[in-house]
């Protein structure tokens, strides 16, 4: 059963004089655009990010990618989470690519679930065609998510494979509720004009980056008689460094090597 829905709450964020800049408001646009929406807490951001929305940005003609910074994810806990404006600098010193654009405006506008930020958006711009994009990972616990069959009515969805999990998320919860809407991945291109619930799943993509597993590395290193596995579980939040931890972490954006495909990506092959 779907978590009970929760309406748009008043937030204190939303006094917050630094959440007034262009780092916070909904990015320029106009109707009959296609925009792809991706949302998380890139904590890190990495190279698999951009190059499934670059895999996407191809495959469905996208005009344009919005990465939606969250203030937190409501299914994870974010006790070690860095500042978003942290989080906004690093997506945006990945990402520099003309149409891709980095918001926080979420936090400005006082939301936190993906129902809320979709209905948001196509309230406000209804002749604007957009598309939810997420790793196949996260087709596996969209059943999880705040109101998730309300934001299939709203707006297609895109599925990028992962490595692992595209064997089986399609078999999941959601991905059996949405079979009938499912449109062949030989036609993705239509899909942001698609009347939702509609979605699609792009093969090509098989990349072993996460950003659970970059937060790791941020961890210092123990002493050698503390194994890593005592080592989290003495920590109450199940092992992430928190903000009173000591932290490696560099200034810029933690990147891993990606595989051949997402470089290629990256350079503008293929990527729109």
């Amino acid at each position: 059963m779907p978590m009970a829905y929760h309406s748009l709450r008043s937030d204190p964020a939303r006094q917050d004089t630094a959440l007034r800049g262009p780092d916070y408001r909904v990015p320029p646009h106009v109707p009959g655009m296609r925009i792809g929406l991706f949302g998380g807490t890139f904590d890190p951001p990495h190279e698999a990010h951009l190059a499934a929305c670059l895999l996407a940005m191809r495959r469905l003609q996208l005009d344009r990618v919005w990465w939606l910074v969250t203030p937190g994810n409501p299914l994870k806990n974010t006790a070690g989470l860095a500042p978003l404006s942290e989080r906004i600098a690093a997506a945006k010193a990945l990402a520099r690519h003309p149409r891709i654009a980095v918001t926080g405006f979420e936090a400005a506008v006082g939301v936190r679930y993906t129902y809320d930020t979709v209905r948001y958006l196509v309230t406000r711009s209804p002749a604007t065609h957009f598309v939810w994009i997420m790793g196949a990972d996260n087709l596996r616990s969209f059943h999880r998510w705040n109101n998730w069959r309300g934001i299939a009515a709203l707006v297609p969805i895109v599925v990028v494979d992962r490595l692992g999990p595209s064997l089986y998320a399609s078999s999941g919860v959601a991905g059996r509720a949405l079979a009938f809407a499912r449109l062949p991945e030989e036609k993705a291109v239509r899909l942001p004009l698609r009347r939702p619930p509609a979605w699609t799943f792009l093969h090509g993509l098989k990349s072993p980056l996460s950003s659970t597993q970059l937060r790791a590395r941020r961890r210092p290193l123990r002493p050698s008689t503390e194994t890593d596995g005592d080592a989290a579980a003495s920590r109450p939040n199940g092992g992430r460094a928190t903000a009173d931890e000591p932290s490696s972490a560099p200034a810029a954006p933690i990147v891993a090597r990606p595989h051949d495909s997402e470089r290629n990506l990256r350079r503008g092959h293929g990527g729109g």
